[in-house]
């Protein structure tokens, strides 16, 4: 029976022989908590060992053919090993887990970074992209302005209207761009257009400024216009001159104009200088020996000088 349950001993220990292997291969890459664990295990089964084969060494001693005693203690020791196998395999999962936890960490790692990093060129390219396209449309918008301001409204419309394809109209920019666009449609004879443009900025726009901007336009293209008729409307001739009558064009009236400037110029500067000599220099009247009035002032001014003369002697 001993012989027996030596040969059973060893044949479980080479059963478990590539279970301990792989569990020391484990231990490598396991933590540090998982190779206490490993070695606590280890020793308790040492132990255990060393328990057992005192025993049967003692069971030989005494008693070669023991019957029951030596069946009941083999069932427990086969049951003791039985569960160490089954505590050394739960190890090895554990272990095996705890390595696929640490692969797929770093690999979540790694994919973390190079999305961050893909997320981030992605972001890139978008602001480039809408730098482009809102420069597009400030130049749309500068032409929209040039084209309205020299009469061409339908170009006006067109660039406008190729502006707000990439501009969003909430905007502060977009209500600006349809404000302009409400007026060349009025100055395009597209009055209900201009109308329903104005209505919707003032109803839906966010901006305070747009919408009352849109509210003021709108209240002065509905405001009522006043009939005057024709006793009531003031008519102012056209004033011309002799010239008219054989000037071709207005730009014949006033082509010598600069000319007339300087002769004008020239006899004001005269006629000053000619008043100027007439004060300094005096003149007698024409017809003075016969006037009496100028010989009576002339003794009453002598004959005041010589009194005062006197007096004052």
């Amino acid at each position: 029976m001993a012989i027996a349950s030596q040969y059973l001993v060893r044949c479980s220990l080479v059963d478990a022989a590539p279970l301990i292997k792989r569990s020391e291969s484990t231990d490598a890459s396991a933590g540090p908590a998982m190779i206490r664990v490993l070695e606590e295990r280890r020793s308790c089964r040492s132990v255990r060992c060393s328990f057992a084969r005192k025993g049967n060494y003692k069971a030989n001693a005494v008693d070669f053919d023991s019957g029951n005693g030596d069946d009941m203690s083999w069932e427990k020791k086969m049951r003791e090993r039985l569960k160490e196998l089954e505590e050394m395999k739960e190890l090895e999962k554990l272990a095996e887990e705890l390595q696929s936890k640490d692969a797929e960490a770093a690999i979540d790692q790694e994919t973390e970074e190079e999305k961050r990093e893909r997320v981030r060129k992605e972001l890139e390219k978008v602001a480039k992209e809408q730098a482009e396209q809102r420069q597009m449309a400030k130049l749309m918008f500068d032409l929209g302005q040039k084209a309205y301001g020299r009469g061409m409204y339908g170009r006006a419309i067109e660039f406008l209207e190729g502006a707000l394809t990439i501009i969003p109209r909430p905007t502060l920019f977009g209500g600006e761009i349809q404000i302009w666009l409400a007026m060349a449609y009025e100055a395009k004879n597209r009055h209900a257009d201009c109308i329903a443009l104005y209505q919707q900025l003032e109803k839906k726009h966010p901006s305070v400024s747009i919408r009352r901007q849109a509210a003021e336009l709108r209240y002065i293209l509905q405001a009522p216009k006043l009939k005057i008729s024709e006793d009531e409307m003031v008519r102012i001739p056209l004033i011309g001159s002799s010239y008219d009558s054989y000037a071709g064009t207005w730009s014949d009236k006033y082509k010598n104009q600069d000319q007339w400037r300087g002769v004008n110029r020239t006899s004001q500067i005269t006629s000053s200088r000619d008043y100027l000599a007439d004060f300094l220099v005096w003149r007698p009247p024409a017809g003075w020996e016969s006037n009496q009035v100028l010989w009576v002032a002339l003794a009453a001014w002598i004959g005041l000088v010589g009194v005062a003369l006197f007096v004052q002697r």
